[in-house]
Parts: structure tokens; sequence; C-alpha cells
């Protein structure tokens, strides 16, 4: 069985869709478990009406108070009877085939720790043009950002308890950071095809906020230290992640001096020589990005 958790913050706007797509599965083994996290709309109120026909040991809500995802998706995973669990944002969608596509890769590769398919970003009312051209099979780490997101990864659930869960200190990258860990533990598959959709509009998007530079992950590349070390390709792909995700902070006065102590931690050698520009010299970098309108 595969455990679905959906954490569920404020999205009373959003949430019956997402419940849709999850109760138009074609894969049929699997439960619902909907973590609300002291929402203050109508959201519970969309939810309850969505199942109040269905079996209640199928779908299960329950309920905190406030205390972030990360948090919310930890106390799904703890309280998840299957043996995988996937997760779905309360304001993304699933083709009707994502649980089977899913159960599919995990019959194929039991041994992994991480699965994840594709998930294409469209605007609200659009429909996604799908493709057939896409990677299927296990993950190298130039697609470990690609596969695995919020609303298209499922995990193993012992796997992702021993890794110790989604770390609460972050709000952006925690996702990642989690993925990460379990693809170095006994590594991850994909299948690139899109069968989860990330609503670029959709509302009360954290990612649609600056987080401060201690609630982000580059704050804890320490955290990677052991394996950064045995491990070069890791190490290029980590340090890259986190180049990309320190520029901005380097133009902000509040966290440019603990940005630059960061960016000093990185492997440059691994990179290309833009890599090093961004962050040696970012207004230069951006001068030039303008001037070549990128």
């Amino acid at each position: 069985m595969i455990s679905v958790v959906i954490p569920l913050y404020n999205k009373e706007k959003s949430i019956a869709m997402t419940l849709d797509s999850v109760l138009a599965q074609s894969y049929t083994d699997y439960e619902v478990i909907i973590v609300d996290d002291g929402s203050t709309d109508n959201s519970l109120k969309v939810v309850r009406e969505k199942f109040s026909w269905l079996d209640s040991e199928r779908v299960r809500i329950i309920h905190q108070e406030n205390a972030g995802v990360s948090a919310a998706r930890n106390r799904g995973i703890k309280e998840a009877k299957g043996e995988y669990v996937a997760f779905l944002d309360g304001d993304d969608l699933w083709d009707k085939d994502f649980l089977t596509a899913m159960s599919q890769l995990i019959a194929e590769f039991p041994d992994k720790s991480i699965y994840g398919l594709g998930c294409a970003q469209i605007k609200r009312g659009e429909k996604p043009i799908l493709r057939n051209n896409y990677y299927r099979g296990v993950s190298t780490w130039d697609y470990a950002t690609m596969a695995f997101t919020g609303s298209s990864a499922c995990v193993k659930r012992e796997d992702a308890i021993a890794v110790g869960l989604f770390d609460t200190r972050m709000t952006h990258g925690e996702d990642l950071d989690m993925w990460w860990r379990l693809m170095l533990l006994h590594g991850g598959v994909s299948d690139l095809r899109p069968y989860a959709y990330y609503i670029q509009d959709a509302e009360n998007r954290a990612m649609n906020r600056i987080a401060p530079i201690e609630k982000h992950i580059p704050y804890y590349i320490d955290k990677f230290a052991d394996a950064r070390a045995r491990d070069l390709e890791f190490r290029r792909f980590l340090d890259k992640e986190m180049i990309y995700r320190l520029y901005p902070y380097l133009f902000d006065e509040k966290y440019k001096q603990e940005a630059k102590l960061l960016a000093k931690k990185m492997d440059y050698s691994l990179q290309k020589n833009s890599m090093k520009w961004r962050m040696h010299w970012p207004y230069l970098y951006r001068l030039y990005q303008k001037i070549n309108g990128k």
C-alpha cells in the first residue's frame, strides 16, 4: 500500500481540485493522510465535504498547531500505514495514472529509497503538453532535482525515518535536503514523464517568498560534509545547487556577509568558470547577464 500524505495550510481555493486528482487514481491500493497544519481558512470544511462519503479508515485527517510543511510531512510519515509514502501539496495535481506509474517503479526497483515522476509546471486552467521521450531508470545526480519534488516523490517509509525525516529548521529547500539524503542512502529511480503538475499561480506558495538565509538549505551544507568528502560527483552536484541558491543573498545587505562565508565552502574547481564568477564578482556577473539579455 502507498500512503498519500497531503500537508494542508490555507488552501481552500485549491484543495478540492487536488483531492479530485487523488480520488481519480487508477491505482486503488492507497490511503490518504491529510495533515492540517493549523489552517485558519475554510480548507478543512472543503476536505470534510469532499470525503464525507468515504471510509474513515482509508482517509484520515490529522490536526496539529501550525509548525510548517516539514513538520506536517513528518507527522504524515509517522502516521502512515503503507510501506511507501507519496507526497502531494494541497495546490498541485496528479495525473490519474500517477500512483500506477509509481507502483511500477517500486516493483521494478524495490531496493531504492526514493522514487520520482516528472512534474510539469502549468498555470491554473492550462492543459500540459505531454511527450514520450523522457528518461526512465536509476537516477544520477544530474536528475536529482528534476525527478523529486514535493508532489512527485515517493519514499520508502523506513528509509525516510532512518535518515531523520524532513529538517524542520528549513522553509526553503527542505524537500531537496530530504531527497538527497535518501539518494545517498540507497539511491533513487526516476521516470521523468510528467505525472504531476505544479500550479505556478497557486495560492500561498512558500517559494513565492524570500527566506531568511538560516531557513534555506545552503545554510546547512555542513550536513553533507562526509558525503562531499568521499564522493566527487556528489560534491560537484551539491555545490552547484548551493551556488545557485546563495547567489541572490549576495545582493542583500542583511545576509551578504553570511552568504560570502558560506560561498567559501564551495569547491569551484569542479564548476564552470561562470559559477565562480557569479559568486566572486556578483555585481559584474549581473551586469554581464543584463548586457547579454539573460
